[in-house]
């Protein structure tokens, strides 16, 4: 999977409220208007259902940015 279409997958069903072209690889997603900590488990969810991927809140912290997520999905 390409990192544009780990992104589109994203926004379609976690940052549902942020316009596709503010999210890029380098966005960091703490940053986001819409970051909440439901936010936070609706992205773990996300990641654990399509990717099965169980991501921790140590690595969900230290990924910072959506390329850093996708990093941690593709190992």
């Amino acid at each position: 999977m390409e990192l544009t279409v780990f992104i589109d997958e994203l926004v379609k069903h976690v940052f549902t409220n942020t316009p596709r072209e503010i999210v890029k690889g380098d966005t960091e997603y703490m940053d986001l208007e819409e970051w909440s900590s439901l936010t936070a488990f609706s992205l773990i969810t996300f990641i654990d259902n399509t990717f099965g991927k169980s991501l921790l809140l140590p690595e969900l912290l230290q990924a910072q940015t959506i390329e850093g997520l996708y990093k941690i999905v593709i190992d």
